[in-house]
């Protein structure tokens, strides 16, 4: 028997277990909750729309679940109506997660008071597509009266897929080490860059004015290989009487030293800024540092 034009599925919308809803609230989802939410459900009375994230008033509704099933612990749904646009967005792999919005036991929006109850499923990954004279959907409940909740229902990666994902993380990690080597990322931010460089998909790209495009991955390291050194690994000199008293002025990181005054090498920058004081304010080398030092503390 084909479906109906417009219906598509089941897809997988949500399964048993632990995790933390996007208000940051920890949740379990047991067997049984999923086994009555897919039994509560109506899609005559209270259809539950499918829309683009997860809208909290009003939203367009690009299709409507038709039916829930629990199948292996995974709630899966029957979608209908759905909007040819949208259908092919979803086709293309523009959205690559689905998610779900529950009202809450409690909530008095809840069409099953005392049981979990969809409220919709969303489609995260991608702007909605432009649909003219698309009626928006108006949601009751408000944010306190409903949890968002999203899962990864990706296919496991085969063997060859998780050898070059694995040569891709690499490569990726020597880029940022040989930054570290040029001075040009600080050691302490490696994990940040590594982190933010891999969510950089290989289909992503950065357009310009001129109408060229570069993959976003080989633009942000181009970017960071263009940046001024921020550290320095080289050794420097600064003589066998930097902490002799009474020593003779010397520069310190680039900074002139006034006779009788010597630097710890770790408050060059201060010593910097206290020179930068005395020759604006045509006071003392001494009067200066302690007016910068008044001001870090």
């Amino acid at each position: 028997m084909q479906p109906a034009p417009g219906s598509f599925g089941p897809i997988e919308i949500f399964r048993v277990g632990s995790f933390t809803d996007m208000a940051g609230t920890k949740q379990t989802i047991k067997r049984e909750n999923l086994a009555r939410i897919a039994a509560n459900y109506d899609a005559e009375a209270n259809p539950a729309p499918v829309v683009i994230g997860h809208p909290e008033t009003d939203a367009p509704a690009f299709g409507w679940v038709d039916r829930l099933f629990v199948e292996n612990d995974v709630l899966k749904a029957t979608v209908r109506d759905v909007v040819p646009e949208f259908a092919d967005a979803v086709k293309a792999g523009r959205y690559k997660r689905v998610s779900i919005s529950l009202f809450t036991p409690d909530s008095t929006a809840n069409p099953t008071p005392g049981d979990f109850h969809l409220r919709h499923v969303g489609f995260l990954g991608a702007q909605a597509p432009a649909v003219p004279g698309l009626k928006p959907v108006k949601f009751a409940g408000g944010a306190g009266q409903s949890i968002a909740l999203s899962q990864n229902f990706a296919a496991p990666l085969s063997p060859e897929a998780q050898e070059l994902a694995q040569l891709r993380r690499e490569a990726v990690e020597r880029r940022v080490e040989d930054l570290i080597g040029a001075g040009r990322v600080l050691p302490v931010f490696k994990d940040e860059v590594l982190s933010f460089a891999a969510h950089l998909g290989s289909s992503d790209t950065v357009s310009f004015s001129d109408g060229s495009e570069k993959p976003a991955r080989d633009w942000f390291f181009d970017y960071l290989a263009k940046q001024p050194p921020v550290v320095s690994f080289g050794e420097f000199d600064l003589g066998p009487d930097l902490f002799s008293p009474g020593g003779a002025p010397r520069a310190a990181g680039g900074v002139e030293v006034p006779a009788g005054y010597t630097i710890d090498p770790r408050g060059s920058d201060l010593a910097a800024r206290a020179t930068e004081v005395s020759r604006a304010k045509g006071i003392s080398f001494a009067d200066a540092l302690d007016l910068v030092q008044g001001q870090v503390r």
